[in-house]
């Protein structure tokens, strides 16, 4: 049983006292909580400081999050344009979701849960998974197989049971929210709880606290819009208080891949890659109001895996910042159709996902990771059994030496994943099924 929350569908009018949909299960509309804000900054840590500004509960988690940095664009921006880099990589576990994680496992914790369940693509997960570990909770998580391993070391090493299916992630979500109901358990998946909103909306607060009502655009990672949705109703808030004059453009940029609301807007078709990750979604269940939105106070930008990877290289070059390439997508599409005086959202670290780079551009960015050459190798040989040393190294064309490669080579099959077999004089490798 959760805790007593106020919430109700704007839509049909029902009202939910411990029920955390984001979306009214009778008619499909959106669900909100029910409290009287007020604009004032409190003391306190994290996203407390906004608690006038959030739904009351009783036990506050934090790890320090929000505060994050606003910082002008430099050298990453050509020309007279006005930009800020609004850096989320700063939070605990290096995402911006961190914010809503904080009141959800807040909330399960003054509801006297012990346990909190959710699907989830990976940054989600590793919040959730840190923030229970802080309470004291138990945290299972259902990713699907595409997720990278970074993100999955990151849930079990917060204590985390983590469970990888081969479902989508939309399937994982709507699995996770039945067995939620079914068995009484806290679901923390962030498009099914209207917490993680509350959460997310508190990066409008601190732009308008640094930069006030100048802001004339935010650029964000699209996915499944959820992120929008929460910086739309968090500007909308300010305005309704009377503190700012307008809700700013919101730019969804989303990969041509699976452009899921420029199809619909601009009848865009996909261009035939597949979407980093963190972008892969089908249909969201937030999709309908998230279209709405953008067709009343937003617009819609789709780039190509290379050119947010690029964006990602221009931002750790030009500016300090490493971001993960799929939270890079905000900058590229700000490159793609730049506004004046605009807030650039970079929502995650890119140690969180250095895959991306070191497959797109191996030559300048395989040597920064350590452990991701050996990745490579294990899947040339996945997919080319039987290879020599030689071999392996002109299928993996690494800026690396050949003796490099044979170093690798025995470092794996030191640790048992790749078997060397004597063939015809030759020594081939394999991997250790």
């Amino acid at each position: 049983m959760t805790a007593s929350l106020l919430a109700k569908c704007e839509r049909c009018g029902r009202t939910y006292v411990h029920e955390r949909y984001l979306v009214c299960p009778h008619c499909g509309g959106l669900v909100r909580p029910v409290y009287k804000p007020r604009w004032e900054t409190q003391a306190g840590e994290g996203v407390w400081r906004f608690s006038s500004l959030l739904p009351g509960i009783g036990e506050k988690v934090t790890l320090g999050e929000g505060s994050t940095p606003l910082l002008r664009a430099g050298r990453a921006v050509e020309g007279d344009l006005v930009a800020w880099f609004k850096d989320e990589t700063r939070n605990p576990t290096g995402s911006f979701r961190d914010r809503a994680a904080a009141l959800m496992v807040s909330d399960a914790l003054s509801s006297k849960q012990r346990r909190v369940v959710l699907a989830s693509d990976g940054n989600t997960g590793s919040s959730i998974a840190a923030y229970s570990a802080r309470a004291g909770l138990s945290a299972t998580i259902y990713v699907p197989e595409w997720v990278e391993e970074e993100k999955i070391i990151l849930m079990k090493s917060f204590g985390a049971r983590v469970i990888v299916d081969n479902k989508s992630l939309d399937e994982l979500l709507e699995y996770v929210e039945e067995r939620s109901r079914k068995e009484g358990l806290y679901n923390a998946s962030s498009t099914f709880n209207y917490l993680s909103v509350q959460g997310l909306k508190t990066i409008a607060f601190e732009i308008y606290e640094k930069l006030g009502s100048s802001v004339e655009a935010v650029y964000l990672p699209l996915g499944s819009g959820l992120t929008l949705l929460s910086l739309y109703l968090g500007f909308k808030e300010l305005v309704e208080l009377g503190v700012m004059g307008k809700v700013p453009l919101l730019v969804g940029v989303e990969p041509c891949g699976r452009p899921l609301y420029a199809s619909a807007l601009y009848n865009v078709s996909p261009c035939g890659e597949e979407p980093l990750p963190g972008l892969r979604y089908y249909r969201p269940v937030i999709y309908e109001h998230v279209l709405r939105l953008i067709e009343e106070n937003g617009d819609v930008v789709t780039v190509t895996r290379k050119q947010a990877i690029e964006a990602a290289e221009r931002l750790s070059r030009s500016e300090g910042l490493f971001a993960e390439a799929s939270s890079a997508v905000g900058f590229a599409g700000f490159l793609k159709q730049p506004l004046d005086k605009s807030v650039v959202l970079v929502t995650s670290h890119g140690l969180k996902s250095p895959e991306a780079y070191a497959r797109a551009r191996r030559l300048k960015f395989t040597e920064v990771f350590p452990g991701v050459t050996k990745r490579l190798i294990l899947e040339v040989l996945t997919n080319h059994p039987g290879l020599t040393g030689y071999e392996v190294w002109k299928k993996l064309g690494l800026n690396i030496s050949p003796q490099a490669v044979y170093q690798h080579l025995r470092e794996l099959a030191s640790k048992g994943l790749v078997k060397v077999v004597e063939e015809g004089g030759r020594k081939r490798y394999y991997v250790e099924k």
